[in-house]
Order: structure tokens, then C-alpha cells, then sequence
């Protein structure tokens, strides 16, 4: 648009801007992936050297995006449990360093809960491993869909679960945790031949820092408390026990001082 003054695109802005406009499609391997705009405040023709520069700088824009995007797409996918498509046990690593940090940070707690699929056994031994896998990713997306934004679900590995919940303590722990088991009994799998395998869930919990100070030890925390939920109260749920240790030290070396005070 040579002249935006005088041009139809822009009668409801003729008052605010003046001069000209130029917009380059930004394309890679075929695909149009965004358009670059450039302005300038005097009317008139653009060059073909101005046309030149700018295909140039549009071919170069186009294929940042397309790797910032295929980087973007490897990332997830390396992140991803490939049965369920929940978070896998790297990205629970990951998240659990995030909240480590924004808690020391805000002096804040927040809990972790993890969290066994009880009856699966029988599914397997009956079905199957292929319907196996049906009923974990179903199941597990049933109890994704019902948490907060903030709150991040991830497979641990088999039939376990990992719940990450920020900015909670104890009791918050324990009332979200209640309503997934009361969530997962009235859980139904369309099994073949219509018959039905009861489905539970025991979980164990553990706050920081009440019960840990570092990630590793706040897992093993939660991972203790529901051995012993499947041991002494199947179904239901159990609180970590022991002392709380001094502050990671490693967390004090990775943040900056202004981040302690």
C-alpha cells in the first residue's frame, strides 16, 4: 500500500497514520507460517531493492519460525507419555524443579500425590495389554480433564500417576485427593463383553516442605505414603511421616540472593 492516507483498507484510521505499508508472506517449504509487516512514515513506491531486503529478511523470519517450531514440537513430544499423551516422568522432574523454585521463592508449599490404579492388574491378566493401554489413557485423561490449571498431572510410569499441586498444603492435599477417589468409582470402561472390572485409586501425599525440602526426597516421600495406602488402606489415601530436613543447598546456589530475602 503505497499511500495508507488514501487508501480504502484504511479509512477508519486515516486520522492516526500516514505513509506506507508493505506486508511479505513468510513461507517455508510451501507452508505459509505468518506474515511480516514493515511501515514507513513517507507515502510512495517501494523500491526493488527495498522488495529485495525484504524477502530476504521475510526468508530468514520464516525459517526461525519453522525451527523455533519444530524445536517446540520435539520438546513435547520428548516430554510426552506416548500412551496416554499425559506428562511423562521427565517432564514431572522438570515440573517438580519449577515448584521448588517458585517455592522458596514465594515461601510457599505445595503438594505432590502419587497415586496407584488399582483392579489394573485384573485388566491386563484378562484383556490383555492392549486394553491395557485403552484404560490407562482413557482413565487417566477422565482425571486430567477434572483439574485446575494449575494443578499438573503426569504419568509416572505403568499404572501410577503424579499430581503436582501448587500453592496447596495439607488439607487442600487431602480434599483433592479424596475427590479423585470418589472420581475413579464411579469411573466405567466399556470392557468387552460388557463386563466390568471395579477400578479404584490409592494414593499417597507429601507437602513441602512439611515432609521434604528437595524434590527427590518430597517423591520418595509420597511414593512411601502410598505403599503404605495399598498396604493398610487400599482405596483410600496416606499422609508421609518424618522431619523436615534443612534447605537443598543446591537451590540456595542456584537462586539469586535477592530471591532469599
Amino acid at each position: 500500500v503505497e499511500d495508507m492516507q488514501n487508501h480504502p483498507l484504511y479509512d477508519e484510521f486515516k486520522s492516526s497514520i500516514e505513509g506506507s505499508i508493505i506486508g511479505i508472506p513468510l513461507k517455508f517449504n510451501n507452508e505459509i507460517v505468518g506474515v511480516m509487516n514493515l511501515s514507513r512514515a513517507v507515502a510512495g513506491q517501494f523500491s526493488n531493492s527495498e522488495l529485495r531486503l525484504s524477502g530476504l529478511l521475510a526468508d530468514q523470519a520464516a525459517v526461525a519460525i519453522s525451527n523455533a517450531r519444530l524445536h517446540k514440537g520435539v520438546t513435547e513430544l520428548a516430554n510426552t507419555d506416548s500412551v496416554t499423551g499425559l506428562p511423562n516422568r521427565r517432564a514431572l522432574d522438570e515440573r517438580l524443579q519449577d515448584e521448588m523454585h517458585l517455592a522458596v521463592r514465594s515461601n510457599s508449599q505445595f503438594s505432590v500425590v502419587m497415586m496407584d490404579l488399582d483392579g489394573f492388574k485384573n485388566v491386563n491378566d484378562t484383556y490383555g495389554h492392549g486394553v491395557g493401554d485403552d484404560v490407562l489413557r482413557d482413565a487417566f485423561n477422565h482425571l486430567a480433564e477434572k483439574m485446575r490449571a494449575t494443578d499438573f498431572l503426569a504419568r509416572y510410569g505403568g499404572d501410577e500417576l503424579t499430581l503436582v499441586m501448587r500453592d496447596s498444603g495439607l488439607e487442600p492435599a487431602r480434599i483433592v485427593t479424596m475427590k479423585i477417589i470418589e472420581l475413579m468409582k464411579s469411573y466405567r470402561f466399556p470392557f468387552p463383553g460388557d463386563r466390568n472390572i471395579q477400578l479404584g485409586i490409592t494414593a499417597g501425599i507429601a507437602v513441602y516442605p512439611l515432609h521434604a525440602r528437595n524434590a527427590g526426597d518430597l517423591l520418595r516421600a509420597a511414593d512411601a505414603a502410598l505403599y503404605h495406602a495399598k498396604k493398610y488402606s487400599r482405596g483410600s489415601y496416606a499422609i508421609a511421616k518424618g522431619e523436615t530436613k534443612p534447605l537443598d543447598p543446591a537451590i540456595l546456589d542456584y537462586l539469586p540472593k535477592s530471591d532469599l530475602e
